[in-house]
């Protein structure tokens, strides 16, 4: 097996597609190398695409941040300069 295709495993789903796409592309425009290792590479992809796709989906719940205490309204009149008769 080749090491791309032990790392496929452990691509994200974005990577995965990316992988595909550009398999795809080489299939259509590589050289007689790139063609062969991109046809051997691509049923091992889409095999891993629909493995994903078999397992049960969980929704992960978000956890949020406690409500922020509401400060006391202030009372006086805290705006007034100091008198400067004293």
């Amino acid at each position: 097996m080749t090491p791309l295709a032990e790392k496929i495993p452990s691509l994200s789903d974005d990577d995965l597609t990316s992988l595909r796409a550009n398999a795809a592309r080489l299939v259509e425009h590589g050289s007689s190398t790139q063609v062969l290792a991109a046809a051997d590479i691509i049923p091992l992809i889409d095999n891993e695409a629909a493995r994903r796709a078999a397992l049960p989906k969980t929704v992960v719940k978000k956890v949020r941040a406690p409500a922020k205490k509401k400060a006391v309204p202030v009372t006086g009149h805290q705006t007034a300069l100091p008198s400067k008769v004293a």
